[in-house]
């Protein structure tokens, strides 16, 4: 759960990465920034989001790490969890590595590698490897099975395979596996549309019971509440100052996250009438995807406080309180889905407010709804 959650947690507080962040809590650390350098002290577990973050120092547990560039340069004693446009790991890693970008380079994992990305480089494997990408290169050896999902493969000098090789190819009579790598025996090659049409009604039922469904919700609507939490544990002063904005003026916060959402989506469409810009295009719709996904965190928040505040309630001082917020407002933005047509417009709305939140703090001084500073 921790995956997803330090992944939100940090797409939220984007806005406040202008200014570094630390947050210590027993043997793990918490770090958020524009840059970001961690080079000790020792720590257990680390958790780190920015514009570029840098593992320069051992890490005893486990790494999370989300930026638009991640460079891994010392050991990560645990498994490691890192997502962003360019993600480079030197350092050898212990535990399982799960990796996705852009562009993915890894060198030593001594556990089992899971890699997504448009151009992947992958080093030495001690377990298992599951990768999928446009282009990918294998450079060292895969002690475990090895799973390619790709259009094209290239095997490096010295990559092995001693498992079992299966590739899922858009053109299965171009890939042609070395003897090196891998004897015929052990390699099956076949079309990407096979593993597209995978019959996965035999690993997931096709008619979730309703059990399900309501564990389902209830832990959506925790997640959420935890990343609140998180983030209001890392950045408790922008996220004062966002709900307050939110609260004092929605309906304008509403219309300037229709206005945001509306330039980062259209200019996806422009950039693809430059040359240049096409390779820019991907990097618009992630940047799109994570303003929708902050935008509606950051508005439930924004609801569960609204209602709490709109029954005369005080504004609770400690973080237990404030994830019960958060929990509620998830609560109700969730129960809103079931609602055909209005519940939709209700939950964009909610995700707009968020959006055009985030926005008036990110963009310069009054380009949009901070004419002043917001009230205290």
């Amino acid at each position: 759960m921790m995956r997803p959650l330090i992944l939100a947690a940090c797409l939220v507080a984007g806005p406040a990465l202008a200014e570094t962040s630390l947050l210590a809590i027993a043997q793990d650390r918490y770090e958020a920034g524009a840059t970001v350098r961690f080079a000790g002290p020792p720590v257990q577990d680390l958790f780190m989001a920015g514009n570029r973050v840098v593992v320069a120092a051992p890490v005893a547990g486990a790494a999370h790490l989300v930026a638009r560039r991640v460079t891994v340069e010392a050991a990560v004693a645990g498994d490691l969890f890192a997502a962003g446009y360019r993600v480079e790991v030197s350092g050898v890693v212990g535990g399982d590595a799960t990796v996705m970008g852009y562009e993915v380079i890894t060198g030593s994992v001594t556990g089992n590698l899971r890699a997504a990305g448009s151009e992947v480089t992958i080093g030495s494997v001690g377990g298992y490897a599951l990768i999928t990408g446009a282009d990918v290169r294998l450079t060292g050896a895969i002690t475990g099975d090895a799973v390619l999902v790709a259009e094209e493969i290239e095997f490096g000098t010295g990559s092995t395979v001693a498992g079992t090789l299966k590739i899922y190819a858009e053109s299965p009579s171009s890939i042609v596996v070395p003897a090196t790598v891998a004897p015929a025996a052990r390699v099956t090659i076949l079309q990407r549309t096979d593993h597209d049409r995978a019959d996965w009604s035999r690993m997931v039922p096709a008619t979730p019971s309703l059990g399900q469904v309501i564990g389902g919700f209830l832990m959506s609507v925790l997640i959420s509440g935890l990343i609140a939490t998180m983030v209001i544990a890392i950045a408790p002063n922008a996220v004062q100052s966002w709900r307050e904005l939110a609260l004092a003026h929605p309906g304008r916060a509403i219309w300037s996250g229709f206005l945001v959402t509306s330039a980062l989506a259209g200019s996806g469409f422009v950039l693809m009438l430059t040359i240049i810009g096409v390779f820019l295009l991907p990097v618009m719709l992630i940047v799109t995807a994570m303003a929708i996904f902050a935008g509606y965190a950051l508005g439930s928040y924004v609801l569960g406080v609204g209602l709490w505040l709109a029954a005369g309630r005080m504004m609770p001082g400690g973080l237990a309180g404030k994830f019960a917020l958060a929990c509620l407002g998830a609560f109700f933005a969730g129960l809103a889905w079931l609602v055909p047509v209005a519940g939709w417009f209700f939950v964009l709305g909610v995700t707009m407010l968020g959006i055009g939140t985030l926005a008036a703090f990110a963009l310069p001084r009054g380009w949009l709804m901070l004419d002043k500073e917001p009230a205290t």
